[in-house]
């Protein structure tokens, strides 16, 4: 009876999303089609967990893992770079566990947790436009997460505090200490495209086996009623960091209001480094209109650079998306993307550099992206 009575406070629950359909990229006059995954949605499958300790107290904890739905080489687990043959996929971006992972505790004071947390900034993101982190988002192409060169949604070794909601407001702070004691060695990253250092792309060890820049940031959330709006403003520390000099400043807002079938959405966000190597501006407005099972999207807008070689230029962005509701569960999506990259501040994380061969990508002038893709989403 006791066993029954503690396995009846706690709980365990996987979920999950497939997303798997045709896709057509165009980057730069380079052009590649074929089955692809994540063009509405990042497949994933997680493990959440909850114990009821009394008193208003509750652990909880969740494991993410994003998987390759198109690619068994993709989920091998291999970490080869540079990538070769037998080895397509650099596949650790796919192995478990790869995702937020965090456990923690939350009750009247709110809820703290520890791990390789979500930044709150990727709650804001999601707040300001209707497409996630797919095609037609702007993710990682025309917006960034965070200043590294692949624009994280988390750090390694963070702590993050939620407040409680008062009336649909609740506050949350991040913070991720500064790692600068590896014997002095530079980043063995690819260099990013906002700092001197690059993203680790090799296992972390322990504390004081690697560098890593120190994160801080500060979230405010509100929803309630019809009107959603978010604010984060995400702080990093590059100075002595491998080869890093710099301090970057990440702020995004983003908001949306629901009136009847439609929803309106407005993004806005600020990349400076204190060094004023960068200093991006760049701004969305989009919508949805639910008719029965469709779901009709779209978003425009433009990132100006005041910093570097392209100041003063301006970037465009033009989506389009539908959803048709099979089931709650289940949707065929239509996403189409095009982003006019005058102002070059375009995340190297996405760029298809390997459509044509890096050296002849380089050599052509023209700053179009574009993508496309027709699937179908599975939610579990």
């Amino acid at each position: 009876m006791a066993a029954t009575g503690a396995f009846a406070q706690s709980s365990v629950q996987i979920d999950g999303v497939v997303d798997v359909g045709y896709q057509a990229i165009n980057y730069k006059g380079g052009k590649v089609n074929g089955i692809g995954n994540n063009g509405s949605s990042t497949s994933q499958i997680n493990f959440r967990g909850t114990e009821d300790l009394g008193g208003g107290l509750k652990a909880n904890f969740r494991v993410e893992t994003d998987w390759n739905t198109v690619s068994n080489k993709g989920n091998t687990g291999s970490a080869s770079t540079p990538v070769t043959l037998g080895n397509e996929t650099v596949a650790a971006a796919s192995t478990f566990g790869n995702g937020e992972i965090r456990v923690g505790l939350a009750g009247g004071f709110g809820s703290i947790d520890a791990g390789a947390v979500n930044y709150n900034t990727l709650g804001t993101y999601l707040t300001g436009q209707p497409f996630g982190t797919a095609i037609g988002s702007g993710f990682r192409t025309f917006y960034v997460n965070d200043a590294q060169g692949t624009s994280q949604v988390r750090s390694d070794n963070s702590v993050k505090y939620v407040s409680p909601s008062f009336s649909g407001l609740n506050a949350s702070l991040y913070y991720a200490g500064k790692q600068t004691k590896a014997n002095g060695t530079a980043d063995a990253g690819t260099p990013g495209a906002y700092t001197a250092v690059g993203v680790k792309d090799t296992s972390f060890g322990g504390l004081g086996a690697y560098d890593m820049q120190g994160t801080t940031e500060l979230g405010i959330n509100y929803a309630n009623g019809p009107l959603a709006a978010s604010f984060s403003s995400l702080k990093q520390d590059y100075k002595q960091v491998g080869t890093g000099t710099t301090d970057s400043t990440v702020n995004t807002l983003g908001a949306n209001y629901a009136f009847g079938a439609a929803k309106l959405f407005g993004l806005y966000q600020t990349n400076k480094t204190n060094t004023s190597s960068t200093n991006n501006k760049a701004m969305t407005i989009s919508g949805t209109y639910t008719m029965g099972a469709v779901v009709l999207m779209a978003q425009v807008g433009e990132l100006k650079a005041d910093a570097g070689t392209y100041s003063g230029q301006k970037s465009k962005l033009v989506a389009l998306g539908a959803d048709y509701n099979l089931s709650k569960r289940t949707a065929v999506y239509f996403r189409a993307e095009s982003i006019d990259d005058k102002a070059r501040a375009m995340n190297g994380a996405v760029n298809p550099q390997q459509i044509g061969g890096a050296a002849n990508v380089a050599a052509l002038t023209d700053q179009k992206f574009g993508r496309t893709s027709v699937g179908v989403r599975h939610a579990f």
